[in-house]
C-alpha cells in the first residue's frame, strides 16, 4: 500500500468520524423501528409547525417547521404495529394547517388507540388543526400556559383586480364549468360564489366539531358547538371546559402513558423517527447494519439532504 493510499484512506475515516460525531450530537435519540421488539416501552412522535399533507418535512432555508402527515401516520402505525411499543406520547406543537392532513392524523390516532394507549403532550400551541388531532388521544395533557383550541375553519383570498387595472395588466382566463375560477383573485366574487364557498366552510367546520366530539367523550357535539367559535384557550381555560384532562408537560404525559399501560416506572420512552435512506442501504449491504446506524444516530444526514429542497403548503382551506 503506497503513501497516497494510505493518506487517502486516513482523510476518509477522519471524515467519517467527523460526520458520525457531530450526527450524534445534533440527535441523539436512536431511530426506532417497527418490528424491534425487546423491552415494553413508550413510543414519543412529534408533530411539529405546520400540519401539511406533503411528504416534505421544512427547509433550513425558509426555517419553515412542517408536520407532515404521511411521515407521522408511518410512525403512529409502524407504533401500532410494533410489540415492544405499549403506549404512545404525541407531542404537539403546532398551530394547525390543512384540515384533510389533521384528519388523517386524527384517524391513525384513533385507529392506534384500539390497541395501545395515546397520550397528547401540547407544547407551546396546540390550536385548530393541532387540537383537531390531540382530540382522538385517550389523555391530553397540556402546560397551563399552552394555546389550544381554536376549533374553526379559515378560507383567505387576495383580490388585486384594482391594483391590477392601475398597472395596465389584464387577465386572460379561459374556463370550462361555471365555477371552476371561484377565486380568482383577478376579479370581485360573486354572491353565489361567497354562498358556495360559506357552505364549503361550515361543512368543514362540522367535521371538526364531529371530530372532537368523538374523541371527547365527555362533550356531547352541542357542547363542543359552542365552544366552536374559533376562540383560543390556555391550556388551563381548556382543561375547565373539558378540551383536556390534566395539566402538566411532556415527562407528566410520559408518566401518564406508562400507567395506563400499566409500565413500571422506568419503562423506556423512545423517540420514532422515519427511516433514512442511509438506514436502507446499510440493512441491505451489510443485513442487521441498520442497528449500527440507529446507535449513530446518523438519520440527520438525510434531514438536511432533504432541508435543501423547498416546501410548498396549500394554505387556501385551514382548521384555524
Amino acid at each position: 500500500m503506497n503513501a497516497d493510499t494510505i493518506r487517502a484512506l486516513l482523510i476518509f475515516l477522519v471524515l467519517f468520524a467527523v460526520i458520525t460525531v457531530g450526527a450524534w450530537l445534533a440527535a441523539p435519540t436512536w431511530l426506532s423501528t417497527s418490528g424491534q421488539g425487546g423491552r415494553a416501552r413508550v413510543a414519543l412522535v412529534h408533530v411539529e409547525g405546520t400540519i401539511v399533507g406533503s411528504a416534505g418535512g421544512g427547509s433550513l432555508l425558509t426555517g419553515e417547521s412542517l408536520a407532515s402527515s404521511v411521515a407521522i401516520c408511518d410512525r403512529l402505525y409502524r407504533a401500532r404495529d410494533d410489540d415492544s411499543v405499549k403506549a404512545v406520547v404525541v407531542r404537539i406543537n403546532s398551530p394547525g394547517g390543512s384540515a384533510a392532513a389533521s384528519d388523517e392524523i386524527y384517524r391513525a390516532i384513533e385507529d392506534l388507540s384500539n390497541t395501545k394507549k395515546v397520550v397528547v403532550s401540547m407544547g407551546d400551541v396546540a390550536a385548530s388543526g393541532g387540537y383537531y388531532i390531540a382530540a382522538a388521544a385517550d389523555h391530553v395533557v397540556a402546560n397551563g400556559a399552552t394555546l389550544t383550541g381554536s376549533i374553526g375553519v379559515i378560507f383567505s383570498l387576495i383580490n388585486w383586480e384594482d391594483a391590477a387595472a392601475k398597472l395596465g395588466i389584464e387577465d386572460v382566463t379561459l374556463t370550462a364549468g361555471q365555477h371552476k375560477d371561484i377565486g380568482s383573485p383577478w376579479r370581485e366574487m360573486t354572491a353565489d360564489e361567497r354562498a358556495l364557498l360559506a357552505e364549503l366552510m361550515t361543512e368543514v367546520h362540522d367535521q371538526f366539531i364531529a371530530a372532537v366530539a368523538a374523541g371527547r367523550e365527555n362533550l356531547t357535539e352541542d357542547e363542543v358547538r359552542e365552544i366552536a367559535t374559533g376562540m383560543i384557550f390556555t391550556g388551563e381555560r381548556a382543561l375547565t371546559l373539558g378540551l383536556v384532562d390534566e395539566l402538566g408537560g411532556l415527562r407528566q404525559a410520559e408518566d401518564r402513558a406508562r400507567e395506563l399501560a400499566g409500565l413500571p416506572e422506568d419503562a423506556p420512552v423512545e423517540q420514532y423517527r422515519e427511516q433514512s435512506l442511509l438506514d436502507e442501504l446499510f440493512a441491505i449491504r451489510f443485513g442487521g447494519g441498520a442497528d449500527y446506524l440507529q446507535r449513530l444516530s446518523i438519520d440527520p444526514l438525510t434531514g438536511l439532504a432533504r432541508s435543501l429542497f423547498l416546501s410548498s403548503v396549500l394554505r387556501d382551506l385551514r382548521v384555524r
